[in-house]
C-alpha cells in the first residue's frame, strides 16, 4: 500500500521524513518529488538538477520525460512537494496521522 502526501513547503516534507524514520520506517520506502516543475524539464540531467523524480515511459524514445507525479491521479496542475510512502495496510493509519501532523495539505491513497 502507498500513501502520498502533498506539502506546500519543503521543510514540511523533510519533517515528515524525519518523523517517519523516528517512527521506525525505512527511508528506502519513501519517494520525494517536486510538483509543478515538469514543464521545464528537458533532459534527465535537468530533472536531476531540479530534484524531480522521473520515470521511464513508453514515450521516452519520442523525447518525452514523465515524472513520478504524472502517474498519480488528482495531482495534475498542483504544486508543492510530494512524499510517497510504501507500507503495510496495518501501518497506514499511523502513517496518515504522521502526514497530517506534519502539515500535509492533501493525502492520496494509491
Amino acid at each position: 500500500m502507498r500513501l502520498i502526501a502533498r506539502f506546500p513547503h519543503q521543510e514540511q516534507a523533510s519533517a515528515l521524513i524525519d518523523s517517519l524514520i523516528n517512527a521506525g520506517f525505512d527511508r528506502k520506502d519513501m519517494l520525494v518529488s517536486r510538483l509543478g516543475e515538469e514543464e521545464r524539464i528537458h533532459s534527465i540531467e535537468d530533472a536531476i538538477d531540479k530534484g524531480v523524480i522521473i520515470i521511464k515511459t513508453e514515450r521516452e524514445g519520442l523525447g518525452e520525460l514523465g515524472s513520478f507525479a504524472d502517474g498519480i491521479p488528482g495531482l495534475e496542475g498542483k504544486t508543492g512537494i510530494i512524499v510517497a510512502v510504501e507500507m503495510s495496510k496495518h501501518d497506514s493509519i499511523h502513517v496518515r496521522e504522521i502526514m497530517e501532523e506534519s502539515g500535509a495539505i492533501e493525502i492520496i491513497q494509491d
